[in-house]
Protein backbone atom coordinates (compact mmCIF):
# COMPACT_ATOMS: atom_id res chain seq x y z
CA UNK A 1 0.00 0.00 0.00
CA UNK A 2 3.00 2.26 -0.29
CA UNK A 3 2.73 5.08 -2.78
CA UNK A 4 -1.08 5.03 -2.94
CA UNK A 5 -2.29 8.53 -2.03
CA UNK A 6 -5.89 7.43 -2.71
CA UNK A 7 -5.75 4.73 -0.02
CA UNK A 8 -5.76 7.17 2.88
CA UNK A 9 -8.64 9.15 1.40
CA UNK A 10 -10.63 5.99 0.66
CA UNK A 11 -10.09 4.71 4.19
CA UNK A 12 -11.17 8.06 5.62
CA UNK A 13 -14.37 7.95 3.54
CA UNK A 14 -15.07 4.38 4.61
CA UNK A 15 -14.49 5.25 8.27
CA UNK A 16 -16.77 8.24 7.84
CA UNK A 17 -19.48 6.05 6.31
CA UNK A 18 -19.30 3.63 9.22
CA UNK A 19 -19.49 6.51 11.69
CA UNK A 20 -22.47 7.97 9.84
CA UNK A 21 -24.25 4.62 9.94
CA UNK A 22 -23.67 4.34 13.67
CA UNK A 23 -25.03 7.86 14.16
CA UNK A 24 -28.10 7.01 12.13
CA UNK A 25 -28.67 3.84 14.14
CA UNK A 26 -28.41 5.80 17.38
CA UNK A 27 -30.84 8.43 16.10
CA UNK A 28 -33.29 5.74 15.03
CA UNK A 29 -33.09 4.02 18.42
CA UNK A 30 -33.69 7.31 20.20
CA UNK A 31 -36.77 8.00 18.06
CA UNK A 32 -38.16 4.54 18.84
CA UNK A 33 -37.75 5.00 22.56
CA UNK A 34 -34.49 3.09 22.29
CA UNK A 35 -31.95 2.51 24.98
CA UNK A 36 -31.69 3.80 28.51
CA UNK A 37 -29.93 7.05 29.34
CA UNK A 38 -26.62 5.19 29.57
CA UNK A 39 -26.06 5.32 25.82
CA UNK A 40 -23.59 8.00 24.84
CA UNK A 41 -24.83 10.74 22.55
CA UNK A 42 -23.11 10.84 19.20
CA UNK A 43 -21.87 14.21 18.11
CA UNK A 44 -22.89 15.12 14.57
CA UNK A 45 -20.06 14.96 12.10
CA UNK A 46 -20.29 16.90 8.87
CA UNK A 47 -20.09 14.54 5.95
CA UNK A 48 -17.80 15.79 3.24
CA UNK A 49 -18.92 15.41 -0.33
CA UNK A 50 -17.46 12.24 -1.78
CA UNK A 51 -15.06 13.79 -4.24
CA UNK A 52 -12.77 11.60 -6.22
CA UNK A 53 -9.11 12.47 -6.21
CA UNK A 54 -7.60 13.53 -9.52
CA UNK A 55 -6.14 10.52 -11.26
CA UNK A 56 -2.93 10.70 -13.24
CA UNK A 57 -3.35 10.24 -16.98
CA UNK A 58 -1.03 7.23 -16.87
CA UNK A 59 -3.75 5.06 -15.36
CA UNK A 60 -4.91 3.73 -12.05
CA UNK A 61 -3.37 0.95 -10.01
CA UNK A 62 -5.33 -2.22 -9.34
CA UNK A 63 -4.93 -1.57 -5.62
CA UNK A 64 -6.59 1.84 -5.95
CA UNK A 65 -9.49 0.26 -7.84
CA UNK A 66 -9.80 -2.48 -5.21
CA UNK A 67 -9.86 0.13 -2.43
CA UNK A 68 -12.52 2.14 -4.26
CA UNK A 69 -14.59 -1.02 -4.75
CA UNK A 70 -14.36 -1.81 -1.03
CA UNK A 71 -15.51 1.72 -0.24
CA UNK A 72 -18.39 1.50 -2.72
CA UNK A 73 -19.52 -1.84 -1.27
CA UNK A 74 -19.42 -0.45 2.26
CA UNK A 75 -21.37 2.67 1.35
CA UNK A 76 -23.90 0.61 -0.63
CA UNK A 77 -24.38 -1.74 2.31
CA UNK A 78 -24.86 1.21 4.68
CA UNK A 79 -27.44 2.76 2.36
CA UNK A 80 -29.36 -0.52 2.05
CA UNK A 81 -29.29 -1.02 5.81
CA UNK A 82 -30.54 2.53 6.37
CA UNK A 83 -33.39 1.92 3.92
CA UNK A 84 -34.29 -1.40 5.57
CA UNK A 85 -34.40 0.32 8.95
CA UNK A 86 -36.59 3.11 7.57
CA UNK A 87 -34.11 5.86 8.33
CA UNK A 88 -34.96 9.24 6.83
CA UNK A 89 -31.36 9.68 5.65
CA UNK A 90 -31.55 6.57 3.47
CA UNK A 91 -32.12 8.53 0.25
CA UNK A 92 -29.05 10.70 0.82
CA UNK A 93 -26.96 7.65 1.63
CA UNK A 94 -28.23 5.92 -1.53
CA UNK A 95 -27.11 8.93 -3.57
CA UNK A 96 -23.63 8.72 -2.01
CA UNK A 97 -23.50 4.99 -2.71
CA UNK A 98 -24.45 5.57 -6.34
CA UNK A 99 -21.73 8.21 -6.61
CA UNK A 100 -19.16 5.79 -5.15
CA UNK A 101 -20.16 3.12 -7.68
CA UNK A 102 -19.82 5.63 -10.52
CA UNK A 103 -16.36 6.58 -9.21
CA UNK A 104 -15.31 2.92 -9.32
CA UNK A 105 -16.56 2.61 -12.89
CA UNK A 106 -14.63 5.74 -13.86
CA UNK A 107 -11.45 4.32 -12.29
CA UNK A 108 -11.91 1.06 -14.17
CA UNK A 109 -12.23 2.93 -17.45
CA UNK A 110 -8.94 4.74 -16.77
CA UNK A 111 -7.14 1.48 -16.06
Amino acid sequence: EQGMPQAAAAKARADQAVEQLMQLKNQQEMKQGGKSGTSMPVSPTPVAAAATAPVPASGVSKAAIAEAEKHAKLITWAAKKAAEDGMPQAAAMKAKADQAVRAVEALKQQE
